[in-house]
């Protein structure tokens, strides 16, 4: 009786922890709200490389950029906990996906993490690891294009050593409204504001 009921306890815990409504993070259902600024560049085909998606949240934009670039690698960094789940799924069937568990920071320190869905919301801990910017582009290559949406954070990583990225195509969110900080100019490409917060970068 009581092997049976540990079991009967598995199985529900498993059940429990598979998420039903992991379905809904498709890109049948959820792929057409797409900021139509951004759209061409992740449907863009960059060419045989790297591509980094920092900030992949549940992986919207990581697909659109895995189905345009088959021969590139995709690598999506996600910091966030809960996060990292649906991601998981969302991109299960492409080959070209590398998923980062980490944030991307100057210095690869330690934050404090999150396993609130509210990614904007105070981090509930753990803390977590997190990658350097050097450290990135050694492990993984320098991309031939960057996405970058990583909730204020994008004010730290730009003002660090951009060097390793000099031939890289970046698409930068900016989020003021959290740090107090204007948008600034990023040396060392051409800037062109697509929107009130998103800059693209271009290689000079």
């Amino acid at each position: 009786m009581m092997q049976w009921l540990g079991k009967l306890a598995m199985a529900t815990n498993y059940a429990i922890r598979r998420n039903p409504l992991r379905f809904l993070y498709r890109d049948s259902l959820l792929g057409r709200f797409v900021d139509e600024t951004e759209i061409a560049y992740f449907r863009k085909d960059w060419g045989k490389g790297v591509i980094w998606d920092v900030g992949a949240s549940v992986g919207k934009y990581t697909t659109m950029l895995a189905k345009s670039n088959p021969n590139s690698t995709i690598y999506a960094f996600e910091p966030n906990l809960n996060s990292l789940y649906y991601l998981a799924n969302r991109t299960q069937n492409y080959s070209n996906v590398v998923i980062v568990p980490n944030a991307l920071t100057p210095d690869g320190g330690v934050i404090m993490g999150s396993h609130d869905p509210d990614f904007n919301s105070k981090p509930t801990g753990p803390r977590v690891s997190t990658i350097a910017l050097r450290d990135a582009v050694a492990k993984f290559g320098a991309p031939t294009f960057f996405k970058m949406d990583i909730e204020g954070a994008e004010y730290d990583v730009l003002q660090g050593d951009l060097s390793p990225l000099h031939k890289s195509t970046l698409l930068v969110s900016w989020h003021p409204q959290f740090t107090g900080k204007p948008i600034p100019e990023v040396p060392g490409w051409k800037n062109t504001r697509l929107s009130d917060d998103i800059t693209l970068l271009e290689p000079l």
